[in-house]
């Protein structure tokens, strides 16, 4: 069976303690035919002297810090294989993710594939992360479910299922690589970029779980959350909104309006509990309340389950 050469780009970021058992994941994986190349964002910790006790099994940059998107771009620059397979430094594929992943690839002719996941969050381990995808769709556990590209479209105007590390990519299908611009969804960037520029797409899933993401207070965002965390979000929607406008439709235009909406009613429910008011507030009421019935909607289809979560229980 044809075996297409796999790039494995890990960008890191001071994570000398996490990237030992990345590489290594890497390194024991089933399938031989690949590259590593680990690109370090400026790193001020021991990266250096961890990646380079592995001599010649992985190519390794160095650069100065510019953030996520620029490093996977460095990484794609000097990829020389068929598929792109991106990798967050402190996650974990399983020996069989690249074997079944370009399996399921290449039998069904897919420009994108990705996996379900175990999602380690500190000392908490939820398996099925895609699980409120999963429950109306009838997916065999171990096989691949391939998309109708209507479908996808859908599902991805209104999220990202596809975290980083679950993908595998056809290089000749990537337009220009990961926006730099983007805060914290890059990869989700990437993949709207796919299917707004090539209706033909095809992506495939399975809902086996190939790999361990890893959540501490050290990778989400740099540590941020509350309202740094969200203004980061809408940094994020007002790009992608500026970026393909062109190219949604009236509803989909709609759907990015109400989820932008949505962080920003985060922010204002936030900024309170942190007890953060700032003079910023007044404008976010202003456009929040000249829309009420995208307010209502917005409110409804998501705010609240956000905050029952977030709020503790003192203060509810």
């Amino acid at each position: 069976m044809y075996q297409p050469l796999v790039s494995v780009i890990i960008p890191t970021y001071n994570r000398a303690y996490a990237l030992p058992a990345t590489i290594e994941a890497v390194l024991n994986q089933t399938y031989k035919n690949l590259e590593i190349i680990i690109v370090d964002d400026g790193s001020t910790d021991n990266t250096e002297s961890v990646v380079t006790t592995y001599g010649n099994k992985i190519r390794y940059i160095q650069k100065d810090h510019s953030g996520q998107g620029d490093t996977r771009n460095v990484g794609l620059h000097l990829a020389k294989g068929e598929i792109i397979a991106p990798l967050d430094s402190d996650d974990i594929w399983n020996e069989d993710f690249l074997e079944l992943s370009v399996k399921h690839m290449l039998e069904n002719q897919l420009d994108m594939f990705f996996s379900n996941w175990a999602h380690h969050i500190s000392s908490k381990i939820k398996v099925n992360a895609l699980a409120q995808f999963l429950k109306s769709r009838h997916i065999p556990k171990s096989g691949c479910y391939v998309f109708e590209y209507s479908e996808f479209r859908k599902i991805l105007i209104k999220d990202s299922l596809a975290t980083s590390s679950s993908l595998i990519v056809r290089k000749s299908e990537i337009p220009f690589g990961w926006n730099p611009q983007i805060n914290i969804g890059d990869d989700y960037f990437l993949q709207l970029e796919m299917i707004f520029k090539n209706p033909k797409s095809r992506v495939g899933f399975t809902d086996q779980v190939l790999w361990q993401k890893n959540v501490d207070t050290s990778n989400i965002c740099d540590g941020r959350k509350g309202v740094a965390f969200r203004q980061l979000i809408i940094d994020d929607l007002l790009l992608i909104n500026a970026t393909f406008k062109d190219l949604m439709s009236d509803r989909e235009k709609e759907i990015f309006f109400t989820k932008i909406l949505q962080n920003k009613i985060l922010v204002i429910c936030f900024s309170i509990l942190e007890r953060k008011i700032g003079k910023e507030m007044k404008q976010i009421f202003i456009e929040l309340f000249s829309k009420p019935k995208l307010l209502f909607f917005a409110v409804k289809t998501g705010i609240l389950k956000i905050l029952i979560r977030k709020i503790p229980q003192t203060q509810r």
